[in-house]
């Protein structure tokens, strides 16, 4: 394998206005004038600018090694004897030997609670003990990382459950290992899971270093929509570049001439070309070569310009470390195969076009694949979900005997340790809901979608746009509550600036809080006291050292990034009267330390830069659940950019914007499920038209969609972990028999049954529930507020 050193990539980017937030626009600063009228009018959309850096760092990529900690304290289990079937359940297959308390399991555990099913974990030898009574089980799943030897007698097994009618998850790096006299080896051709999965794989012996690339991930938007990859999360896909020049590779550097950067940032400064790939070495340490490249980084980018306010042009840059990959030819002969569409939930539209897993900011990302060679999405019943462009078959399902397997090949479990849950997330709620007809429990309040906003009031400057708003009505619905934080203290972009909102000595931001906490908003904290500064400088590791004045408690004469929030907690809680439950970081720049304070303070729910485009989540992050009181609200970004300033600074049409609010809302009734956007008042109040129409259109869909605070939701998801429930066929009816509790009671909790597995509507056994037949797909069962329920359909 190759010791080439490892290579960063830095994006530069042009930005038209002064003061950008982190928060992802402009920090409280007037928009360009150019961008006053639709951006069509005036010029295309920009698109950030590349200049790249190659070879330009010789360390590691660093992955810290996930820690034994979970939130989920699983029993013990009795390794040689055959659990409980539940009926309702999915399989999480895992080695005996496995340490329960590994917070990857809890990966699973979690975003199966989310999502409103349910896993059981089960171990080898308990899996081999079921038999044919494994099929009563709802699914098998066969996680990455946590399984990556296995024996050829569980690998026959495996083949056995499927081939008999069982339903497999196959993921990543899942059994890449045997073992020779008892050292771990790659098995020679090809992974002896390719039948499985329908295409060879692991083909480490031809491959070696080019078993594993790093590149986009495209499907059908259609698709992505099904895997819950929300409006602006996914991109056109344009191709990757052709190059006019040979790719030279060396040790140190790699360089390529291309014709075409503009549309794809991020793959244009990583060299991305039909003659140039990324691979990520691969070892018996690192089968699939994941932790080669750190994804959450994705989350830790930091968007802002200190500016002045003048209007002038500022360069901004954004760096990505490729970490261990290295770059070389692409291998010649892949899986090529025609994307299928699998859209459940409506007709697909006309125009399907092929779309990228996206950034912001970055365009289309990266991810690790194995290579894959042989046909696939011929042979019936074959369906192609995602593919890479350069490296062959990233998602499909493939017909086995009497079962069906959904391979997936990237490694979810990784990713989500990583703060990038989506992919896991996504095709998990494929495998459960689109490919076994799962019931689950609905995550919105009383089955109701809906939206998070979230507001952001960085500085001074939005004081006028602010009362501009509030003259607008856009804060007087009670039926659209949004999210408020703002950034308190005097000085904005540098100590003594004077540009801040001065909360304690302001009474017309004092009377702003007042008035949006009376209408029924949640108001919070927006950091850090002084936005930009707070932003651009607080790390991990300054908790306790000086600001440089920008910070000192006047009480105390301390002066440290903690006293940062603590001061702006302070004020905000001085005004409102109560303590603040939700929080944004300036700059998207949440250190753990702040994480761990906040959850102290009673924070629980705050925006995150992290887990772009899923809805309310728990913060995934170093390889483990961390802060698990805290429910965490993930951006999700319109393509390239994500509130209004960047959208008037780089001159995204008006008219892409509404269609965006437009079709997020669609997304989130047609899914049942949340997403969090967030404004800044300068350029909403310059858009309002965009603005309003946005709220008027969430208004027309009556009581399929609702607005929720950060901290409703929160309360709700925290409440909803508390709720058990069970599936059993009743041998007599061959009926389904759910059985539900909570101790403090059901209120709100709506379950949904698909009709096309329930054919006729569910009946109440006890306890106090109503049943909605109105729903065009789904049964709805509505808990009232008993601590049992027991339903049967």
């Amino acid at each position: 394998m190759s010791d080439r050193a490892p290579c960063r990539v830095l994006l530069g980017l042009t930005v038209l206005s002064a003061v950008l937030s982190a928060c992802g626009g402009a920090s409280g600063s007037s928009p360009a004038a150019s961008a006053s009228g639709d951006g069509a009018a005036a010029a295309a959309t920009l698109v950030p600018q590349v200049n790249v850096l190659s070879g330009a760092s010789a360390q590691d990529s660093a992955v810290p090694q996930a820690q034994a900690m979970s939130l989920f304290a699983v029993a013990p289990m009795v390794l040689d004897t055959a659990p409980p079937v539940d009926a309702g359940a999915l399989m999480l297959l895992l080695p005996d030997d496995q340490n329960m308390n590994d917070p990857r399991i809890a990966a699973w555990l979690d975003a199966a609670s989310e999502l409103g099913i349910r896993i059981q974990p089960v171990t080898d030898a308990q899996f081999m003990a079921l038999g044919s009574a494994a099929q009563a089980y709802a699914g098998l799943i066969l996680p990455d990382g946590l399984h990556v030897q296995a024996s050829d007698a569980l690998v026959s097994v495996v083949n056995d459950y499927t081939q008999q009618g069982g339903r497999t998850m196959l993921v990543f790096d899942f059994g890449a290992l045997t073992t020779l006299n008892g050292t771990p080896v790659y098995p020679v051709p090809k992974s002896r899971l390719s039948g499985l999965a329908g295409v060879d794989y692991v083909l480490y012996d031809a491959l070696r270093e080019r078993t594993t690339g790093l590149g986009p991930v495209t499907a059908l938007r259609s698709t992505l929509r099904t895997l819950q990859v929300p409006p602006g999360k996914s991109l056109p896909f344009t191709g990757i570049a052709a190059v006019n020049t040979a790719v030279t590779t060396s040790a140190s550097t790699t360089t390529s001439t291309s014709t075409s950067t503009t549309a794809n940032p991020l793959l244009s400064a990583a060299r991305i070309s039909d003659q140039s790939a990324l691979y990520l070495p691969v070892s018996t340490s690192d089968a699939g070569g994941a932790s080669g490249f750190d994804p959450q980084q994705y989350a830790a980018l930091s968007y802002a310009s200190s500016g002045t306010g003048t209007g002038t042009v500022q360069a901004r840059s954004v760096s990505i470390d490729l970490g261990r990959a290295i770059q070389g030819q692409p291998v010649a002969k892949t899986t090529l195969s025609s994307l299928t569409s699998v859209m459940t939930v409506a007709a697909v539209a006309a125009a399907d076009p092929v779309d990228a897993y996206n950034g912001y900011l970055l365009g289309p990302l990266i991810y690790p694949s194995y290579v894959t060679q042989g046909d696939f999405g011929t042979a019936p019943g074959q369906q192609v979900l995602a593919t890479s462009p350069q490296f062959g078959l990233v998602a499909g399902v493939n017909p086995v005997g009497a079962g069906q397997v959904l391979f997936v090949n990237l490694p979810l479990t990784y990713l989500k340790g990583r703060t990038d849950a989506l992919m896991m997330h996504g095709f998990l709620h494929h495998f459960a809901r689109n490919m076994l007809g799962m019931a689950h429990l609905s995550a919105m309040p009383n089955g109701v979608a809906g939206m998070t906003l979230d507001w952001h009031l960085d500085s001074m400057a939005a004081q006028t746009p602010t009362n501009n708003l509030i003259k607008l009505n856009v804060f007087n619905d009670p039926q659209a509550l949004f999210s408020i934080e703002m950034t308190a203290g005097p000085d904005a972009i540098k100590p003594g600036d004077r540009q801040g909102w001065n909360l304690l000595n302001n009474k017309k931001a004092q009377q702003f809080l007042k008035t949006f906490q009376t209408a029924g908003h949640s108001v919070g904290s927006h950091g850090g006291w002084i936005h930009d500064y707070y932003g651009i400088n607080v790390s991990e590791t300054n908790q306790l050292l000086s600001t440089n004045k920008a910070c000192v408690n006047s009480l105390t004469r301390v002066d440290n990034y903690l006293q940062c929030l603590l001061m702006n907690r302070q004020a905000v809680d001085g005004v409102t009267g109560k303590a603040a439950r939700s929080y944004s970081a300036p700059e998207g720049n949440n250190p753990l330390w702040a994480m761990d304070w906040l959850e102290k303070q009673g924070v629980v729910a705050t925006y995150f830069g992290g887990h772009t485009g899923l809805g309310a989540t728990r913060q995934y992050r170093d390889g483990q659940l961390l802060n698990p009181a805290i429910w965490v609200f993930p951006v999700t970004p319109a393509g390239l950019y994500a509130t209004f300033e960047e959208f008037q600074n780089y001159k995204v049409p008006k008219s892409d914007i509404t269609t965006w609010y437009h079709d997020l809302i669609n997304f989130s009734v047609a899914q049942n499920t949340s997403r969090m956007v967030y404004a800044h008042p300068p350029g909403a109040s310059l858009w309002s038209d965009v603005l309003k129409d946005m709220l008027a259109y969430a208004k027309a869909q009556g009581p399929k969609f609702a607005w929720y605070t950060m901290p409703r939701l929160a309360d709700f998801m925290a409440r909803r972990l508390a709720v058990t429930w069970s599936q059993s066929i009743d041998p007599a009816s061959g009926q389904t028999v759910f059985s539900a509790s909570h101790p403090a009671g059901l209120q709100e909790m709506v379950w949904r049954l698909p009709k096309t597995r329930y054919a006729s509507a569910p009946v109440i056994v006890s306890g106090t529930a109503t049943v909605d037949g109105s729903d065009a797909a789904f049964w709805l069962v509505k808990a009232g507020a008993g601590t049992q329920l027991v339903f049967r359909a």
